[in-house]
């Protein structure tokens, strides 16, 4: 716990990160990864493999994107940085103990960007939603883009803050949050490199006889192409969020998204 309220101290951010939950969340995963660490090492390693083989695939290896890098458990970080010219890490949130990791470095830069492009609609600061991979896309040098089971994510901190906010939520579009997913998506079909998407895309709750007792569309029912390979990955096995349940969620693979 101490050291949890240490990391959200000291975790650099915009106010409006913050009141998004978005810190809280990304500290939350970094200890709950510490504790499964075996449960969730397949996923890891899957994810890491995808984009490793896509690697070896290039033409050339001038720029890689890594959106959703978060603590870079999913993407072979020192395989990217051998290989290309610069990697980019793009979040809303880089723990302090990721930005100590890329000070050594030199062909790798952290950046601080809110994939959503809604915040600052969100805090009116905007009349609507920014582009928020403009600049990637432009640049004809980048080669690689992965969406690092960052998809899944963008939903629900706007969700919870339109329901926590109902005076400013009823000023946007009621499906704000299912948009954000699907404008991902947009995004990543702008890029001219290669492009992979890895996701989570839906969510089971089951006792230990196997009875499932929820069901969650991470999608937000924003329709998706079959994926090129899935898996399910144990988010929270038996005892992490409570004793006689898990949660599993599906993953989808897209190898050339675009």
């Amino acid at each position: 716990m101490l050291a949890e309220l240490a990391l959200r101290l000291a975790t650099p951010a915009s106010r409006m990160t913050r009141r998004l939950g978005l810190v809280d969340e990304s500290v939350a995963l970094w200890s709950r990864g510490l504790r499964q660490r075996r449960a969730w090492a397949a996923h890891h390693a899957r994810c890491r493999d995808i984009v490793a083989q896509a690697v070896t695939e290039l033409p050339e290896r001038r720029t890689a994107v890594i959106l959703g890098s978060g603590l870079l458990r999913d993407v072979p970080l020192g395989l990217l940085a051998a290989n290309f010219e610069r990697v980019l890490l793009v979040d809303a949130v880089h723990l302090p103990q990721v930005r100590l990791r890329m000070r050594l470095r030199r062909n790798v830069a952290l950046l601080t960007r809110d994939l959503t492009g809604v915040m600052g609609w969100l805090a009116g600061e905007s009349g609507g939603r920014s582009d928020p991979l403009a600049d990637f896309i432009a640049d004809p040098a980048v080669d690689l883009v992965v969406s690092a089971n960052l998809l899944s994510q963008l939903a629900w901190p706007i969700e919870d803050w339109l329901a926590d906010n109902p005076a400013e939520a009823a000023k946007l579009p009621t499906d704000l949050a299912a948009r954000c997913v699907a404008w991902h998506l947009d995004d990543l079909r702008r890029f001219h490199g290669r492009v992979i998407l890895l996701s989570d895309v839906g969510m089971i709750e089951r006792d230990r006889g196997g009875t499932i007792s929820d069901r969650l569309d991470l999608m937000r029912g924003v329709e998706l192409p079959p994926p090129d390979e899935g898996w399910d990955w144990p988010v929270a096995p038996f005892g992490e969020a409570a004793r006689n349940r898990e949660s599993i969620h599906r993953v989808g693979a897209w190898r050339d998204f675009r």
